[in-house]
């Protein structure tokens, strides 16, 4: 992968530091094993984030912008950060479109009448929670998600505040009820989901990226007061071999299945360079109880959280909120390995943690902080007829599936 178009993993993440964000900072030493794992050092706040093998994460990385950004014409295929204008149409009528940062002219996946009819029969399909498994099938679906990924943005829906959420569902793999890692994005304002990945590849990935199939998921706490199960995550983030090493359960592919499952950070960190890509204007990130999702965020807007134009927060919550209900301080603690600041707010339904990552600490309006947009899809989906079937599929179709899910979501639920 050129040089120019490279993803930095390796870069301070810390969100005070000024190397945040900084590639082959002068007082970085490495590889660092001062807590067990091969670490970069930073010398100017001594954190200790893990490295990554940057030339298998940029192979990755090209092969992820090319599909995502490339044929939904969302983004450059190569990954800049720049706009795209029109050039022009190709020989069949597809228009054509260009990167103003590299110059790079390139034709989005153009879907013809006879897709779109197609397309219509298979969101019927999975209406009704039936799945078909013949070629043509397959080709349609593969259509008809990189379609609905083309549709979770427009112009008319400017995104300023996302929600980011990750859950596990079963696919069926070697064996039975293997789980696939979720990461749901959704408008904090409008409900509308605008990116769904999973830790699936369907490309051969390098062996440091690949998830160990057979891991089995570190015991999580559950059912325990709130402010208690904050701190219990703070410890489960320690008991990991390193701390962006997440285990949640076995994903063995079946064994004619050419693509890989790569470990939540790797999918983590994609996820957030798409959505960089996409929506390089958030100016708030409510993020899931998950060190690794803080992480992948904070690198990706490591220069907009430096000059304080973007904010991250730790959410989480219980009970349905009233909307019109008052939100009262219940409380505050430092806690866990990097003593961020949590306070508790509750009304008469709802408790929630909130903890602000990045910046001063200042008054905010706690009931705007939520992780409900990303709470009601995935609710909405546990509900949908499709559940009865996604844990016979495998884990390719489930990742497709879930972008036209998503889309249809927004198409008959928020919409409404």
């Amino acid at each position: 992968m050129d040089n120019r178009f490279q993803v930095r993993l390796n870069v301070c993440k810390s969100g005070k530091c000024a190397n945040l964000g900084v590639a082959d900072a002068p007082d970085y030493v490495w590889p660092v094993f001062r807590l067990g794992y091969p670490a970069l050092g930073c010398g100017k706040c001594g954190s200790l984030p893990p490295l990554f093998n940057e030339a298998e994460c940029n192979d990755w990385f090209a092969q992820l912008f090319a599909r995502h950004l490339g044929l939904t014409g969302q983004g450059c295929p190569r990954g800049c950060m720049a706009r795209l204008i029109r050039y022009g149409a190709n020989r069949s009528g597809s228009p054509r479109l260009q990167c103003t940062a590299c110059g790079l002219a390139f034709t989005p996946l153009r879907v013809n009448l006879a897709a779109q009819a197609r397309r219509e029969q298979l969101f019927a399909a999975l209406a009704a929670g039936r799945h078909h498994a013949d070629i043509t099938a397959y080709r349609v679906l593969n259509q008809a998600a990189v379609w609905c990924e083309s549709q979770f943005s427009d112009a008319e829906h400017p995104v300023s505040r996302i929600a980011t959420q990750v859950f596990t569902l079963p696919f069926q793999g070697l064996r039975r009820q293997q789980r696939l890692y979720v990461i749901v994005s959704a408008d904090a304002d409008s409900g509308r989901v605008v990116q769904i990945s999973t830790n699936y590849s369907p490309w051969p990935v390098g062996d440091s990226l690949r998830y160990p199939s057979d891991s089995q998921a570190l015991a999580e706490p559950r059912d325990v007061p709130l402010v208690e199960r904050v701190r219990a995550t703070e410890q489960h983030f320690l008991a990991r071999s390193q701390f962006d090493a997440i285990r949640y359960g076995s994903a063995a592919l079946k064994r004619n299945d050419s693509g890989a499952m790569v470990r939540p950070v790797i999918a983590l960190h994609g996820h957030f360079q798409r959505l960089k890509r996409r929506f390089a204007a958030v100016t708030d990130h409510y993020l899931a109880h998950e060190c690794v999702l803080r992480g992948a965020a904070i690198t990706a807007w490591a220069p907009e959280v430096k000059a304080g134009s973007t904010h991250l927060w730790f959410v989480v919550e219980e009970g349905e909120s009233d909307a019109g209900a008052l939100w009262h301080p219940g409380g505050s603690w430092r806690l866990g390995w990097w003593n961020n600041h949590w306070q508790l707010w509750e009304n008469a339904t709802a408790r929630k943690m909130v903890a602000r990552l990045t910046g001063n600490s200042q008054d905010y309006p706690p009931q705007r902080i939520t992780l409900q947009s990303c709470a009601a899809f995935i609710q909405w989906l546990e509900r949908h007829p499709w559940r009865r079937i996604s844990g016979q599929l495998n884990a390719r179709v489930i990742s497709q599936q879930l972008a036209c899910l998503a889309w249809c979501y927004n198409y008959v639920s928020v919409s409404l």
